[in-house]
Order: structure tokens, then sequence, then C-alpha cells
């Protein structure tokens, strides 16, 4: 039984990380059933409790060394791991693993992956230096391929898909548990659903009060408003902030602890999204439910643009006037957006199942030569 081993931002209570790991074995899973699948994660105990396949200390070097001989493959999974914005540490940690596969001979596959940014000389070269020897490359947009590139990444095959938490079926997220989680929220629960999910970027604060009218227009117009965080606890402080200014009563905030499996039945239940936080929009997409972006890193802006979604601009720029006027536009033709994001789905789920089958291509062409 072929085995491959699965590095990423793993363990770390993110729900967008999550769903990719989630879309990644699901995917993998779909096309080879009988294939063997293990994680590095920051928290393994739980990373296997969740998702029901082995994991491992991303911190170990000698784990990492030992599951590394053990598997056929190495795959690096989904996300923004070849950035520097955050921690140069991150380039460094993804590289180092990919370096001791190659060492061992083992075949790497960068799985959808995003790009960047990336800031620092030092950075590129190495890049440019360990990804060239990358057996495939699948990004989930066509500028982190030309961004790969811009790096001097040019012998390894690069083809663009999307983003794996698309491949997840609807079909497999329950409606109990979101509704469970949200009974007892709102005093009238029939009336429709909006998600807003938010971040803090850098010192950015004027965005909020924006967000925050926004809010006050759903609730105006006879919607319940439900901040979701994405990232526990990071994201619990931005969304009270907003809250905090907003003029109406009655929004609500999902504070209790909830798996990404929790998040998704959530949404599940929600009529629109608003979002900063890239797995939201993602993830209503894959929903088909209708959703604007708001962005903070150009990666909001390539996803909402091929989804068909509408995009309000960047945080530094976010002004209430055109968010509202935004909103009130596709709001009174939700039909019409429906269809659209359905449509985009359904190619999406297309595209992002391709990287699934690069990799199981590449396992065989390893285990018959």
């Amino acid at each position: 039984m072929s085995r491959i081993l699965i590095s990423g931002y793993y363990g770390f209570n993110n729900a967008g990380d999550d769903v990719v790991l989630y879309g990644i074995i699901s995917s993998l899973k779909r096309e080879q059933p009988n294939i063997s699948l293990a994680v590095l994660s920051n928290q393994p105990d739980r990373t296997a409790e969740l998702f029901g396949i082995e994991a491992y200390d991303r911190w170990s070097f000698g784990t990492i060394v030992r599951e590394l001989m053990r598997s056929d493959m190495l795959v690096m999974g989904g996300g923004t791991l070849m950035q520097d914005v955050t921690s140069p540490r991150s380039v460094l940690y993804y590289l180092g693993i990919v370096t001791i596969a190659k060492l061992l001979g083992k075949p790497v596959v960068f799985y959808a992956q995003g790009f960047g940014p990336i800031l620092k000389p030092l950075s590129r070269s190495m890049i440019k230096r360990v990804v060239n020897r990358v057996d495939v490359i699948t990004v989930r947009d066509y500028e982190s391929g030309e961004d790969f590139k811009s790096c001097g990444v040019v012998k390894a095959p690069i083809h663009i898909t999307a983003d794996p938490a698309l491949t997840i079926s609807p079909e497999d997220i329950s409606d109990e548990r979101g509704l469970e989680l949200l009974q007892g929220k709102f005093a009238d629960p029939a009336k429709p659903l909006v998600a807003i999910s938010v971040r803090n970027w850098k010192q950015e604060q004027a965005f909020k009060k924006v967000i925050a009218r926004a809010a006050d227009w759903f609730l105006l117009r006879g919607w319940n408003v439900l901040f979701l965080p994405m990232h526990v606890p990071s994201d619990l402080a931005p969304s009270r902030e907003i809250m905090d200014q907003m003029q109406q009563p009655g929004a609500r905030l999902l504070d209790e602890p909830v798996t990404f499996h929790d998040i998704m039945s959530v949404l599940k239940q929600c009529d629109y999204v608003v979002g900063m936080r890239l797995h939201s929009l993602i993830l209503a997409c894959m929903l088909r439910t209708p959703f604007i972006g708001i962005s903070y890193d150009p990666k909001i802006d390539r996803f909402v643009e091929r989804a068909g979604m509408p995009n309000a601009g960047h945080i530094t720029k976010l002004a209430e006037n055109s968010l509202l006027a935004l909103l009130e536009e596709r709001l009174d033709r939700m039909d019409q957006e429906i269809g659209v994001v359905t449509e985009h789905s359904r190619l999406l789920e297309i595209e992002a199942a391709k990287s699934s089958e690069l990799v199981l291509q590449a396992l065989r062409k390893n285990t018959d030569s």
C-alpha cells in the first residue's frame, strides 16, 4: 500500500487550513481509497482525532526523517506555505522538509499552493534552489504559478488547479451540528442569515467601522447577523470590536469551541457570507452560497474573481457608501447570484480535483520506476 506524508500549517486551530487538509484527504481517498495518509501537525493527537489519519509532531526532526523514510511521497499540502510576511522561518521550515525528502530520494508534490508575498532576497534564492527539485507543482490560481516562475522555478512542471476545499461535497456536511450551534442565538431563526468573517490586519482599524455599518444594514433589512471566527482565538477580538461599533442590536458571535466540521455546518445554514478570511469565501463557494470578499491580500482578490462574486476592495480603502451600495445591488438579485456562484463552484471543483490526480500520477510513476 502506498503511503503519503502531508506537510502544511496544520494543528494551529485555523479552520481554513483544516478544511484544506480535509479537502486533500477526501480527494486523494476518492481517487484511491486504499491509500495510506499521514500528516505533520502542531497538535498530532487532535489532528489524528479530527481527520482519522496518523499525525506526527511537526517540530521533531527525528520524527520528520523517520516518517519521510516510511513514506513513498511528500505532499506539501495547500495554503500559502511560500511566504515570509508572518515570519522568514516559514520558508526555511517548509523548504527544509522538502530538502530532507529529496535527500532521501522521495518524490515531492506541491499541492494547490498559493504564493507569497516573498519580501526577502534570501527567501527567493532558496525557493529557486529547492523548489526546482520538486516533481510536480499545482497552484490554486494563475498568479501563484507566475510568482513561482518569477522566483526562478522553471524546472518543475506547474499546473493551475484550485483550492482543495472546493472538492468537499456539500452533501457530506452535516446540517445537525450547525443547527445545534445556532439554536437560541436569534429571536427569529426563520430570518435569512449572513455570516461575517473578519480578522485583524497590521494596524488597520478604519475598516471595522465600515463593516459594523454593513452589519447594521443587514439587521435593518430583516437579516440575522452572525460573526464567524475562522481562526480562534485571534479572530474573536476583531469580531467583538466590530460588534461594539454597531448601532443596531441583535448580532451574535460564534465564540463556542468549534472544529472545522462545525464551521462548515454553520456556513451551510447561511444565506450570504461577507468575508475577509479566504476560506470563509471558499467554503461559501463550495456550498453554493453567494458572498462578497473584503481584501487584505491578493489571494482574496484572486479567488473572488475566479468565483465570479463581488469584491468590496482592500480594507485600506473600504468605504461605507460603496460597500452598502454593492450589497444592496447584489442582494436584490439573489437568485442570479446563486446561479453564478453555483456554476463557478462546479467548474472550480473540477479544477481542484486535478491536484489529487496529478499526485497519484507522480506516485505511480515513482513506484513503477
